[in-house]
């Protein structure tokens, strides 16, 4: 077992023990030795890494928003129109939830754990102007047929946010294809039609490229923040890989 520990950076375990512990029993009720004894670390120990056992929150919060800020700017770097920006928006998010799941129930439950979220707040903002500035240039371009663009991107975030509490790489549907149903699902909320001929659009409609490529981008962004939820070699992956 210690040979196990050395061999995993000590940062990455102290992570990982409290990623479970908050998902599993809420940050309230997580105690410090707890967490140190899940990183294999003594008490004292436990305090060259971290202040305070809010401040190692804010910390995992903070940094798990500035990844998943990051990507979604990647996944958006390179394609081109609203209606696929959407796309790959739903897919980092999806993949995110999915891939990081430890990490996406802390994120989205322990906020009101938080006696000074600024920073926290600030990133959570700056990912969603990215889903508020797609749906407005859709709406603009008459790509997208939305009422109240605000409630739009509020509905669908919470449906992604979703998919961390059920979604299993044993289940029916593999993640590259809960990507894109949930992609569908948006389009259609948007009401996203062609630009010429008027009719609805899907991810095959669209072309899109595989939800692989997102899944990857999620992969890489998260590398080096705690172990994935779901392992690279599992079978959902090789799954995908092979089709």
């Amino acid at each position: 077992m210690r040979a196990a520990e050395d061999a995993v950076p000590t940062q990455q375990r102290l992570t990982d023990a409290a990623l479970t512990l908050f998902a599993a029993k809420g940050f309230a009720a997580t105690g410090i030795r707890e967490i140190a004894e899940g990183a294999g670390l003594s008490s004292a120990a436990l305090y060259h890494y971290m202040g305070t056992k809010e401040d190692l929150l804010v910390h995992l919060m903070s940094e798990g928003l500035r990844r998943f800020v990051e990507a979604g700017r990647r996944a958006l770097s390179d394609v081109v129109g609203p209606e696929r920006h959407i796309v790959a928006l739903t897919r980092v998010h999806v993949a995110t939830e999915a891939v990081m799941r430890r990490m996406s129930l802390v994120i989205d439950g322990e906020v009101r754990s938080l006696t000074d979220g600024a920073g926290v707040f600030g990133l959570r903002d700056d990912y969603e102007a990215l889903w508020a500035h797609t749906i407005s240039m859709g709406a603009t371009a008459g790509v997208f047929d939305v009422a109240d663009p605000r409630l739009a991107r509020l509905a669908l975030v919470e449906m992604c946010n979703g998919v961390a509490h059920w979604f299993s790489p044993h289940g029916q549907l593999s993640l590259s294809e809960v990507c894109d149903h949930f992609a569908d699902m948006a389009l259609a909320l948007l009401g996203a039609r062609d630009r010429v001929t008027g009719q609805p659009v899907t991810c095959a409609t669209l072309e899109m490229r595989p939800a692989m490529h997102e899944i990857a981008i999620v992969r890489a962004s998260f590398g080096s923040f705690g172990s994935p939820d779901i392992p690279i070699d599992s079978s959902t992956d090789s799954r995908e890989a092979r089709d």
